[in-house]
């Protein structure tokens, strides 16, 4: 993305959920400044990728569900944004692909584990794609808990990263991809929880 078009969302994000949702951020410092990065955020509304657009101090692809790229409207701003299509219910030889261009690349990429919005407090199931594409370039993995973005109230939405989590490169077997995927919910469980406890304020 050019520097431009990044000026420009970043400027909007600031102003939407810095300024008027006064969007509490805690642990930019543990992004890591190069080298190519998993970003695994928990999600609960729509407003979860332009909140860890805003929250993250570098550019974030996301990996986003298709049906996002079959409106003109969302599909403009799904692509200047950076995202890119995946096919649900199956592996996507070419979202995958891409994902792992991006990480050649020295980029940053954002994948939902729980794969799409939860109701609840509780965070859904861990779908194999984080721990997948981690395992199979052995890229560090951050865990992003996103609180309060079902409501969107002012002054109540925070986003806390956490400290990256790193995964050795390996094949991806069935206990592989659950031993990481245990590992990265934990962390953004415990983060959730910590946050509502107080430890952030």
């Amino acid at each position: 993305m050019d520097k431009f078009s990044e000026c420009l969302w970043r400027s909007a994000f600031t102003i939407v959920y810095g300024w008027w949702y006064r969007t509490k951020v805690y642990g930019k410092e543990n992004v890591p400044k190069e080298g190519p990065v998993i970003i695994s955020p928990n999600h609960k509304s729509n407003n979860d990728p332009p909140l860890c657009g805003f929250a993250l101090p570098r550019h974030v692809n996301f990996m986003a569900k298709e049906e996002l790229f079959r409106n003109p409207i969302s599909k403009f701003v799904c692509t200047w944004l950076g995202a890119f299509p995946v096919r649900r219910g199956g592996v996507d030889k070419l979202a995958i692909r891409h994902a792992m261009n991006l990480l050649k690349d020295n980029l940053m990429l954002g994948i939902f584990p729980e794969g799409t919005r939860q109701k609840g407090d509780t965070l859904g199931r861990f779908h194999d794609g984080v721990a997948s594409m981690a395992l199979r370039t052995g890229v560090p993995v951050v865990p992003v808990a996103i609180v309060g973005s079902d409501k969107m109230i002012r002054g109540e939405v925070a986003v806390i990263i956490g400290k990256p989590i790193a995964v050795a490169k390996a094949k991806a077997t069935v206990e592989a991809i659950a031993e990481v995927n245990d590992v990265v919910k934990t962390a953004i469980q415990t983060m959730i929880d910590e946050y509502k406890a107080g430890k952030y304020k």
